[in-house]
């Protein structure tokens, strides 16, 4: 009996402890300890909490902090640092946010309750909606298929068109036009068929002996000739720098070339891999139906049925969350403060 009593004691005491720990007011003096521990009582914690957790601490330490945690998030792309507001301004933006916390009372049960807010109204749109989730990933995989067959189409044709001409880079060399630096490469085109050819259009795929991909020289010809022809294409620092800089110092002996050619006129008659320009310029985004639908399609357009309908559910849902989560959303509203992105029209 005794052991019983004292199990439900240590229990109650533990129970107390966590909760207590979670009604803990969030202040900046005691942030750091008070999420370690509540990391270590709850190994489990939803990700999107431990993540609010994370930069709620790398704000507290300060600018450099919280552009480092962003760049590891980034996975070492280009940083952000140049977006974020300088250090007196952060430090400012800092404390409102602290002092915000501190004047509301904010715990971090509050704000987790919150967030499993957010998860709840997410979930009710996710349930109420799927009928038409249903009907845009019917439109996706239409879509889909749409483009895999003019692809397969515009590979078959590729396939007669490369047979027609042969490409070859006969020389790459640094020179100067116009009192610039270009890089001028020279291509022979080879006729292989019995009519003249009128105009041509194709891709160059240029890759070193490492495998490496150096280069893609689009080109385009109106230059008639029914057996040969050597066309020159310069490439400057300015208009195709990454191009230039890739060539530059390059050796014919040390690349290899692939060719697409995409449009030809053949003795008048024009032959082309792509029947519309949409065609030409459709990313296939290879959609798939996913596990759970939610509503998302990289086809639709703004102007779609489909889209303006998702577009008005996405609407009511984000008043729903605003007005059910005020300290998250002032939350956002004061970290977008940290954001200065007026260095991008700097000249």
């Amino acid at each position: 009996m005794k052991t019983n009593l004292y199990l439900i004691l240590i229990l109650t005491i533990l129970i107390s402890s966590c909760s207590n720990l979670l009604n803990e007011k969030i202040d900046s003096q005691t942030l750091e300890a008070n999420v370690q521990k509540i990391k270590e009582k709850y190994p489990d914690l939803d990700s999107t909490k431990i993540d609010l957790l994370d930069n709620l601490i790398a704000i507290n330490k300060g600018r450099d902090a919280f552009i480092s945690s962003i760049d590891v998030e980034n996975k070492g792309e280009s940083s952000i640092e140049k977006y974020i507001v300088d250090e007196d301004k952060f430090t400012e933006i800092k404390d409102n946010i602290f002092n915000y916390f501190k004047a509301q009372e904010i715990t971090f049960k509050k704000l987790f309750e919150e967030y499993d807010t957010v998860k709840m109204i997410n979930d009710k749109y996710d349930n109420q909606n799927q009928e038409l989730y249903k009907e845009i990933d019917a439109y996706c995989t239409t879509k889909q298929k749409e483009i895999d067959e003019k692809e397969k189409n515009a590979e078959e044709i590729k396939t007669k068109l490369n047979q027609m001409v042969d490409l070859k880079i006969i020389s790459i060399k640094e020179t100067e036009y116009g009192y610039r630096d270009v890089i001028e490469v020279k291509i022979q085109m080879i006729n292989k068929t019995s009519k003249p050819v009128e105009a041509l259009s194709f891709n160059l795929e240029i890759t070193d002996k490492l495998g490496n991909k150096l280069a893609t020289l689009g080109c385009r010809t109106n230059d008639r000739f029914v057996k040969s022809d050597v066309g020159n294409w310069t490439y400057d620092r300015w208009d195709h720098d990454d191009i230039y800089k890739a060539l530059k110092n390059t050796k014919i002996s040390h690349i290899t070339t692939k060719q697409e050619i995409t449009k030809i006129n053949l003795g008048g008659e024009l032959i082309s891999a792509y029947g519309d320009l949409e065609a030409l310029f459709t990313i296939n985004y290879k959609y798939s139906t996913p596990d759970k639908l939610t509503g998302h399609c990289p086809y639709l357009n703004e102007d779609d049925e489909l889209s303006k309908k998702l577009d008005a559910i996405e609407k009511s849902k984000e008043k729903e969350i605003e007005k059910s989560t005020p300290v998250l959303n002032k939350y956002s509203e004061m970290t977008s403060k940290f954001l200065d992105f007026s260095s991008i029209f700097d000249y």
